[in-house]
């Protein structure tokens, strides 16, 4: 038998920490066009805008996630956590090759792009 040919599973087992779970989670939701999270195409320093985060729970053969996330104004908001929902759950089953159960999204803020790092939204009032 030539090396690495046996059975993946006789070589011995993998374990990934939930909170390894919780940064591909919120990383992967990063990904979604809309979703602000800073470092990953989003907003950084943009008032209101903050990092996507997310919580795992196991149960016996999935994942449970709570997600809560911005979604950049005027994005349509509910096709936008659906799209999270089911990026995430595709990420995850790629990445770390677990099953997502379900995903509860958390809308935290609705940033508007044309807002800068001090709050300006770069009207002037006279």
């Amino acid at each position: 038998m030539t090396p690495g040919s046996e059975d993946p599973g006789a070589r011995g087992g993998l374990t990934i920490a939930d909170r390894v779970l919780e940064q591909l989670v919120a990383a992967a939701a990063g990904e979604v066009d809309g979703v602000t999270v800073p470092g990953a195409g989003g907003l950084a320093g943009v008032v209101g805008a903050r990092r996507a985060t997310a919580r795992v729970r196991r149960t016996e053969d999935r994942l449970v996630v709570g997600l809560a996330l911005a979604i950049t104004y005027p994005t349509p908001v509910a096709a936008t956590a659906d799209a999270a929902r089911r990026h995430v759950g595709t990420r995850v089953a790629e990445l770390a090759g677990l099953t997502v159960g379900r995903v509860d999204v958390d809308v935290t803020a609705l940033p508007h792009p044309a807002t800068d790092a001090a709050g300006r939204t770069g009207r002037v009032v006279a």
